[in-house]
């Protein structure tokens, strides 16, 4: 069973929404994340290494990106942390003005 009590956000970063999920056969947390600083929205997939071992960067990259939460036209890049022992992949990177409420449409 994956475990995500030890994720570490980027800096500024405030969680909107997140849930568990299966991602085939591992378990994926979805996070979708807003950068004030960065006047940013952004998603991020984390994939525990410990319950993902046998996986590659590569075959985690293609399970995110055919999990169904990136867009067709997004960019996607990843960073691991050894110490956390997670594989973190962003995505969906959309503008938002700071100056609006943080109501949703």
């Amino acid at each position: 069973m994956a475990d995500f009590s030890r994720i570490e956000l980027l800096a500024d970063s405030s969680i909107l929404e997140q849930h568990e999920f299966p991602l085939f056969e591992y378990t994926g947390l979805y996070l979708q994340l807003r950068s004030q600083a960065q006047t940013m929205d952004y998603c991020c997939i984390v994939v525990d290494q410990q319950e993902a071992q046998d996986a590659d960067d590569e075959k985690l990259l293609n399970l995110v990106a055919a999990s169904g939460y990136v867009d067709d036209d997004s960019d996607i890049t990843f960073r691991i942390s050894k110490a956390e022992q997670y594989f973190y992949t962003y995505f969906n990177f959309k503008a938002h003005d700071a100056h609006l409420s943080d109501s949703t449409d």
